[in-house]
């Protein structure tokens, strides 16, 4: 039987044209501006990660729409045939008794219909949806629980399949600290059906990213495909710099290259940093929008090994 989720890659690649990029790379990024779009466009990658924050899409009162950058968005990634990858999440306010986004909301329909909206309004352009950020973290979902994730990823499916059966829906979309304890395993067993692609993240503090792909996502994934769908280093956390940076890079598609019959994406993060002082973003683009070592070895890459 063929996978749901390569049936729906299927269904998105056939949906595009021939000048769409490699939707096996991408770059997390905070919007989808112009210039992010241009620079995606000339890296190669196809796939571009963005937060679509209930708490900044319906942020004063239910039914409240603002749909007016996200539009925007869309706009830029159809003209440089690049795919949104939208990461919902985070709570407004007045759903959750006025209290922080991580907080959950009190009532799951209004979840249920922000998800809907949502996926109604970009049905024709946005095919990949992902439940929440690292949700195992108290910083993003307060209290970190599964009942709680669950209750949220099953009902965002659920949203997602009436305002779009085609669309797929990703997840469990943790931190690396829960495949090191145990979440992410116990969270795939209970209810890894609600999601069509697994994703993961991963950093450099964490065992060997081969290792850790290996043996702690591959044998809890469901024989699904898997997406890496955070990855990156700051280079004021290298030695050796922006240099640092690229062999980082360098690392992780080594890695990634010999298990791509599984492991079929990597989006890394971050691809610009707006200007700060100190200069310590994550992006391989730098403040002045010209290209680290990094993004040129990430670009290399995605034209040898598509």
């Amino acid at each position: 039987m063929v996978r749901r989720s390569l049936v729906a890659l299927c269904v998105i690649a056939c949906a595009i044209d021939a000048r769409a990029q490699n939707r096996h790379y991408g770059m997390n990024a905070h919007d989808v501006s112009a210039p992010v779009a241009d620079k995606m466009a000339e890296l190669g990658a196809g796939v571009v990660r963005v937060v679509f924050g209930w708490d900044v899409l319906e942020p004063n009162c239910k039914g409240c729409y603002n749909w007016s950058f996200t539009d925007a968005w869309r706009a830029e990634a159809r003209r440089t045939n690049v795919a949104i990858f939208g990461t919902l999440s985070y709570v407004p306010q007045w759903a959750n008794g006025g209290k922080p986004y991580n907080y959950p909301p009190l009532d799951v329909r209004d979840w249920y219909d922000f998800v809907y909206a949502a996926a109604g309004r970009y049905k024709d352009d946005i095919y990949i949806w992902g439940i929440w950020n690292e949700p195992n973290l108290d910083a993003y979902l307060f209290g970190g629980e599964l009942a709680t994730y669950e209750t949220l990823a099953r009902t965002a499916r659920a949203a997602i399949r009436a305002a779009n059966p085609s669309a797929l829906v990703l997840g469990p979309e943790v931190s690396p600290h829960a495949i090191t304890n145990g979440w992410y395993a116990a969270a795939m067993k209970k209810f890894g059906d609600v999601f069509d692609v697994v994703t993961v993240h991963w950093y450099g503090d964490f065992p060997a990213i081969g290792l850790f792909m290996d043996q702690g996502v591959r044998p809890h994934s469901q024989f699904k495909d898997v997406w890496l769908t955070e990855v990156g280093l700051k280079p004021c956390d290298s030695t050796f710099g922006e240099a640092g940076q690229a062999l980082f890079y360098q690392t992780v598609l080594r890695a990634f290259e010999p298990r791509r019959n599984w492991w079929t994406a990597v989006v890394f993060f971050n691809l610009y940093d707006p200007p700060s002082t100190p200069d310590c973003g994550s992006g391989i683009v730098r403040p002045d929008w010209s290209n680290r070592p990094a993004f040129l070895v990430l670009q290399a890459n995605i034209r040898a090994k598509p």
